[in-house]
């Protein structure tokens, strides 16, 4: 929906540059059309993101998922030094299948000083996981490998699955 705003919006600007465009020539044309973009990114800006357990409702809805277990705080504190009080919200889920390194997290962090430390624990994980299926499970090794860290704004998120594809840009379309 939010993905369908926004190429609304865009679709009105160029329409908008282009009708300007015969009444004051180039110059005017070019000013018109960078004033809409303006106007498009503060517009899109102000779409507001979704929630976090919204954005994995949207995943589970339109991805199957190998055998999915959401972490808890603890887990995520004591195992990869993730302080669950730096977040404002989160999605942490990890596929309880041993023979299977899909991995989803989503994290909105509170302050936008902590978002490096969240991505390097994160990285911890890939680097794990890594490690845990090159000499074991090829196949699951190649699609550890693919995946990275992201983050935009003050959200990061993980995703280690054969849908990553499908997945990131469930999540890019909600944050």
């Amino acid at each position: 929906m939010r993905k369908m705003k926004v190429e609304l919006i865009v679709v009105c600007a160029v329409a908008m540059s282009v009708l300007m465009g015969g009444c004051g020539g180039a110059a005017a044309t070019e000013a018109a059309a960078i004033e809409e973009s303006n106007e498009v990114e503060a517009v899109v800006e102000a779409i507001p993101a979704k929630p976090v357990q919204e954005i994995y409702e949207e995943i589970t809805q339109s991805v199957e998922l190998h055998s999915p277990v959401a972490m808890t705080d603890s887990f995520i504190s004591n195992y990869y030094g993730i302080n669950p009080d730096k977040l404002e919200e989160y999605v942490f889920v990890m596929s309880e299948e041993a023979t299977s390194a899909e991995t989803v997290a989503i994290m909105k962090v509170k302050e936008e000083g902590d978002v490096e430390s969240i991505k390097a624990a994160l990285q911890v994980l890939v680097d794990e996981k890594r490690g845990e299926m090159e000499d074991y499970l090829p196949d699951q090794f190649e699609i550890v490998d693919k995946s990275s860290v992201k983050a935009k704004g003050n959200y990061v998120y993980l995703v280690i699955s054969e849908q990553a594809d499908a997945i990131t840009k469930i999540i890019e379309n909600g944050i």
